[in-house]
């Protein structure tokens, strides 16, 4: 019974992992060992109380956040959390809690005269990038930044994610409510400009509930490839996801793990020059990341694993290249 109580204790938190990975619109991974898994999304226009004037009106945007930490979050220290929310030409600014959370913040926009500032929506003020600016322990100040679908045409997507798991790529996203929703299609392209559709999901139709959907290119391409997800409503009419871009190396290059099988938690690797250009990150093999860190040496102590099949993820982090290398825990 303790055993299985561990087991389950363990399945659990796994689990919260890839819930915490999978509804996020971006994930910024520091040194230190945790993750930062930021969505944020434009809501709702207040409308204001004042005339249509001739010279415009300032309107507000709701923005909804969840913020939260995963990998060694109780190393997490965030010094800057910020953003600012593109609608049409206009780009202004909003604060983020610095600790995470869920809530609401509010943008402060004004526009130029158009006779809607009593029913101006997200949609009509085309509110639709998003860019948040982050740095902290382990993390250097950079920007973030991604297309926003929110309730374009007949669902509001929650999350759209590609990321590389066991020689394929994994394919996720989420939709709070959908309407008169036909199917999904995933599309990929290994230059951003030509695009063939790899796979096609049924949407639910109508639904007013939290949904998640997950597949996978079995067939990835060699280098970087792009991937983009396209909603197709009954009537025809279809919108497009934001575009993310996986970098897939089939091949090692020397690059190889010792002891596998393992019975321990110390792992050593061999074929790197400069161990400490380069971040370790393993994942089942579901792709849900598990343990993250920055080499110091040939060898890295991994944290207690259940026996199974992982993938453990070496990124070099001044060429952005990544080897995938199958690990087998005892």
């Amino acid at each position: 019974m303790k055993k299985f109580y561990s087991q389950f204790i363990t399945l659990f938190i796994l689990l919260c992992v890839f819930q915490v990975e999978l509804f996020s619109q971006a994930s910024v991974h520091s040194s230190k060992g945790y993750s930062v898994n930021l969505n944020v999304y434009p809501v709702a226009i207040v409308p204001t109380s004042l005339p249509c004037a001739a010279w415009g009106y300032n309107y507000t945007v709701k923005l909804n956040y969840n913020i939260t930490f995963s990998g060694n979050s109780s190393a997490a220290l965030l010094w800057t959390l910020n953003g600012s929310v593109g609608c049409g030409s206009n780009t202004i600014g909003f604060p983020l809690p610095l600790t995470g959370g869920s809530g609401s913040t509010n943008s402060y926009i004004t526009s130029s005269y158009v006779p809607d500032c009593y029913t101006a929506t997200v949609a009509s003020k085309n509110c639709n990038r998003i860019n948040l600016n982050i740095n902290g322990d382990g993390i250097n100040y950079q920007t973030v930044s991604y297309a926003s679908i929110g309730t374009t045409l007949g669902i509001q997507l929650m999350a759209f994610s590609a990321d590389l798991a066991v020689n394929k790529v994994k394919v996720t996203w989420a939709t709070a409510s959908e309407t008169n929703n036909e199917y999904f299609s995933i599309e990929r392209s290994t230059d951003n400009a030509q695009w063939n559709e790899i796979k096609r999901i049924a949407g639910a139709g109508n639904s007013g509930s939290l949904l998640t959907y997950q597949t996978y290119d079995e067939s990835p391409v060699a280098g970087t490839s792009y991937y983009r997800l396209k909603q197709t409503d009954i009537d025809g009419k279809f919108s497009y996801s934001n575009t993310i871009s996986v970098k897939y190396n089939p091949s090692a290059k020397g690059v190889s793990l010792f002891p596998v099988p393992n019975t321990g938690n110390t792992v050593n690797i061999t074929g790197i020059s400069n161990y400490s250009n380069h971040e370790v990150t393993v994942l089942n093999v579901n792709g849900a990341v598990l343990f993250t860190t920055t080499l110091t040496k040939s060898s890295v102590d991994l944290p207690s694993l259940n026996a199974g099949v992982y993938v453990i993820r070496i990124k070099d982090k001044t060429t952005n290249e990544i080897e995938n290398l199958r690990y087998v825990k005892m």
